[in-house]
């Protein structure tokens, strides 16, 4: 499995850090399923994936919470 760790600001209290585990979205081509209209077919990029590592370790989150909290704002 390919990745990165990074840390992530808490959302809680904006001075914790949380550790995660990055996964960037890769681009693949769907094919289409026609012969007679060839063609390279349509590009496609998965989501890129966050896995939570820790809770924050100022605030005393849980890793749940914190998971929960950023997917709430989109930052996951």
């Amino acid at each position: 499995m390919r990745g990165e760790p990074i840390e992530l600001e808490c959302p809680f209290c904006g001075k914790g850090k949380i550790q995660a585990w990055y996964i960037p979205g890769v681009w693949s081509f769907k094919r289409k399923s026609t012969k007679t209209l060839p063609g390279p077919g349509t590009p496609i990029k998965s989501k890129d994936i966050y896995i939570i590592q820790s809770g924050c370790n100022l605030c005393g989150k849980s890793k749940e919470e914190v998971e929960r909290e950023l997917k709430k704002k989109n930052i996951i």
